[in-house]
């Protein structure tokens, strides 16, 4: 067992794996923060203290310290994409020498830890938003759209904890011997592959570039209607809520409905059953 941690393994990124995994640890515990702060300030507000101000702007800051989290969780996950780095397992699984540019692109979302990122970074960037538009409605309305990130941050955690042996999350970072117990791994230090496994065949087309990032937008968007929905049960108030609210429903309805659409046109496209809903479970 010594002699396998003492292999000194060759030219792995073990930097990125490190900076990816502190840049979402920092993405959580700063949703987290940043929703008890406007909890807290949602909860000074009702009793009609000034103690809110302060709550409010610790709660903006981390959530401004969340949205930078999570552009470098991005950017360092495009890192590995884009340089072939195939010690990690999501870039082996998903991605190959032989993809264009915009394949790589669309493996970044392919697997379940890009795609609850994709997820992450729309509503990180419809939170800063809601924080210059919703003005009064603020803290509640952030309370309850900040806890939802914190979610879906932690699926990206990939962090177990030893005392109740639960891990949490799945992290992208995660580097191929880390991920599978094989040999190769404990008897060769160059063990990195040459190529990946590569794009599924079926998702190697233009929708794929365009389609997921659509949809998972109109998921973040329909939060915002529902955090607006609790905010109004918080405060009391149940008609002044719907005018601020409606055009987020609209806006939601829209982009969801189009990502659907693109979705349905792209499985009649590829599966080409001569029908939208014929056979296929997933059409």
């Amino acid at each position: 067992m010594q002699e396998i941690l003492d292999i000194q393994y060759i030219g792995e990124w073990t930097w990125a794996e490190q900076l990816g995994q502190l840049f979402a640890i920092t993405a959580m515990v700063a949703a987290l923060v940043s929703a008890i702060g406007f909890f807290s300030a949602t909860q000074w507000e009702s009793r009609g203290l000034q103690k809110r101000a302060s709550w409010k702007k610790l709660a903006r800051r981390s959530f401004y310290v969340n949205f930078v989290s999570v552009l470098g969780i991005i950017t360092v996950m495009f890192l590995i994409i884009l340089n072939h780095r195939f010690e990690f397992k999501y870039v082996w699984q998903h991605s190959s020498l032989d993809l264009p540019v915009y394949y790589m692109i669309s493996c970044f979302w392919e697997g379940q830890e890009g795609s609850f990122l994709l997820w992450i970074f729309w509503q990180a960037l419809l939170g800063l938003i809601l924080i210059r538009t919703s003005k009064n409605w603020e803290a509640p309305v952030m309370s309850t759209f900040v806890f939802v990130q914190a979610f879906l941050s932690s699926m990206i955690l990939g962090v177990v904890i030893p005392v109740l042996n639960i891990k949490i999350g799945s992290s992208p970072f995660l580097l191929m011997r880390e991920a599978m117990d094989a040999p190769i791994f404990q008897m060769n230090p160059d063990y990195i592959p040459t190529d990946g496994s590569g794009l599924n065949a079926l998702l190697q087309n233009y929708w794929m570039v365009i389609h997921p990032p659509t949809l998972f937008l109109g998921f973040a968007l329909t939060l915002v209607p529902f955090a607006y929905c609790v905010a109004a049960l918080q405060k009391g108030e149940y008609k002044s809520w719907l005018k601020p609210v409606f055009p987020w429903v609209l806006i939601s309805v829209v982009i969801l409905g189009v990502g659907i659409m693109m979705g349905a046109y792209w499985a009649y496209e590829t599966l080409n059953f001569g029908g939208y809903w014929n056979w296929d479970p997933v059409e």
